[in-house]
């Protein structure tokens, strides 16, 4: 057995932020006492007790606790929460992981679709599957992490419990810390004044090897800059955009913080930011547009044209255009201002 997805989950009081870093699944590194191999190798040489090792080992973090969910418990989880609404900028179709979405727009997901969502690696259009994987998982966690925030009937301590039922863990880790989680990652998105939640999702820089290596494709990590960000970690340091972009592989909407403005249109506002929300993006909450903006378009803060493309990967009709820094905030890249001339239909 080797493990599918292998994430570490840090959560630092000094940042207020929680951040969750994919590790690759064919990631070249040293695995203690095996020499060099894929990282989802450990799992099945040692166990927990050597993946840990091994993620430990490679990023200098401690590991204080561990979670391991199969992919029953996965599809049983989603079910739990009675499905997941994502939206999506094009059909997804992957025959072998039973990926089937028909239309662009919103569907909620049940367990079987969301898994099969998670572990596709054939969909059309992707150029480096498994980086392609990666930014679908980090797009669904947010639209789970959104959908849950959004109903905190979905945090109460029962459904917690219930939920901690399908995750098996390290032995220390009770109920009551799955529900302490749970606070934190509530208390998370109620401290930030934006209204986007301070939950950051990376991944470890990286790129695929350019040739084989004793005949084996593997994903080399890009060592000056993988060291840095978990140096920035272990410090308690703003992260920049380490590991926020993987080569020849989109940015995912779960890294782009958005928010939709009204010039006019109240109720299309707030259509869009629910639209963006189940997108899985980083949504700020809606707000007035900026002074002199009066009609529909895609607003990106200079150096953020690449997220701007993301989101008009929602919006197709509106036009994408650089404005002055000083009308964004601190955080939010992408603004989506929405006016009487919004387009029918832009909210599927």
């Amino acid at each position: 057995e080797r493990s599918d997805t292998i994430i570490l989950l840090h959560i630092d009081p000094r940042r207020e932020e929680a951040v969750a870093i994919h590790f690759p699944r064919d990631l070249r590194v040293a695995i203690p006492g095996h020499g060099f191999e894929k990282i989802n190798l450990a799992y099945e040489l040692g166990g927990p007790e050597l993946a840990i090792k091994t993620v430990r080992t490679f990023s200098g973090l401690p590991i204080h606790n561990y979670m391991e969910v199969d992919l029953a418990g996965f599809q049983n989880l989603i079910d739990i929460l009675g499905g997941v609404p994502i939206c999506v900028d094009r059909p997804m179709h992957d025959p072998l992981a039973g990926l089937a979405i028909e239309t662009r727009g919103c569907h909620t997901l049940d367990g079987a679709e969301a898994l099969a969502f998670a572990r596709a690696r054939h969909v059309e259009g992707d150029t480096i599957p498994d980086f392609s994987r990666i930014s679908r998982q980090q797009q669904l966690m947010r639209a789970i992490l959104n959908r849950v925030l959004s109903a905190p009937s979905l945090l109460n301590s029962s459904l917690i419990a219930e939920a901690a039922q399908n995750v098996s863990t390290d032995g220390t880790v009770t109920t009551a810390d799955f529900v302490y989680l749970g606070s934190v990652i509530r208390d998370l998105a109620q401290e930030d004044p934006s209204g986007a939640t301070t939950f950051d999702f990376r991944v470890v820089p990286s790129t695929p090897a350019p040739d084989l290596i004793d005949g084996v494709s593997y994903v080399l990590p890009l060592q000056r800059e993988s060291d840095e960000l978990f140096r920035r970690l272990r410090g308690g340091a703003p992260l920049g955009n380490l590991g926020r972009v993987l080569p020849q592989t989109a940015l995912p909407p779960a890294n782009v913080v958005v928010q939709a403005r009204d010039a006019g249109y109240s109720l299309g506002t707030d259509e869009a930011t629910a639209y963006l929300r189940r997108a899985g993006f980083q949504v700020a909450d809606p707000a007035s547009a900026p002074v002199g903006y009066t009609e529909s378009v895609i607003l990106y803060r200079p150096g953020s044209a690449p997220n701007a493309q993301v989101v008009k990967g929602y919006f197709p009709p509106l036009a994408v255009e650089e404005a002055p820094p000083e009308i964004f905030g601190d955080m939010t890249q992408v603004l989506v201002i929405v006016g009487p001339d919004f387009p029918q239909g832009a909210t599927p």
